[in-house]
């Protein structure tokens, strides 16, 4: 073998203790990152006001809307349901609930229209062959 054995041995000692701190820096425990809250609210938090249209196919005995605010409650409404809502955050889970004055067997629809400012106007049908207890994310 050619070379020094002193500088190959050094060489050699080099690389273990290279692979030995990178080891030793893998398996050392983490240590943990400090929290930084946003100081920003939530955009689930917000809440704003939307009008909405509720049309039925049918004449109902109570009807109840929720969007994340207070819940919109109607006993007995005729013809279509208009009013404002209370809509939290981008995209809101909204609960529909509607018993129907008839209570005889069959297909049943409901048609909601919501409107937020500056947003696009949001649209869905709910159907049920009974009364209708659903929930809608858009």
């Amino acid at each position: 073998m050619r070379g020094s054995p002193l500088l190959r041995t050094l060489v050699v000692l080099a690389v273990l203790l290279l692979a030995g701190f990178g080891l030793a820096r893998l398996t050392a425990p983490a240590t943990p990152r400090p929290v930084i809250e946003d100081p920003k609210p939530s955009p689930a938090a917000e809440a704003s006001t939307a009008t909405f249209e509720l049309l039925l196919s049918a004449t109902a005995k109570s009807v109840s809307l929720e969007a994340g605010g207070p819940a919109f409650v109607r006993e007995n409404p005729a013809g279509p349901i208009t009013g404002n809502l209370e809509v939290a955050g981008e995209q809101p889970v909204i609960f529909l609930k509607i018993e129907w004055a008839d209570g005889s067997a069959g297909h049943r629809f409901a048609k909601l229209r919501i409107d937020r400012p500056g947003k696009e106007t949001l649209e869905h049908v709910f159907s049920a062959p009974g009364d209708i207890d659903d929930l809608w994310e858009p």
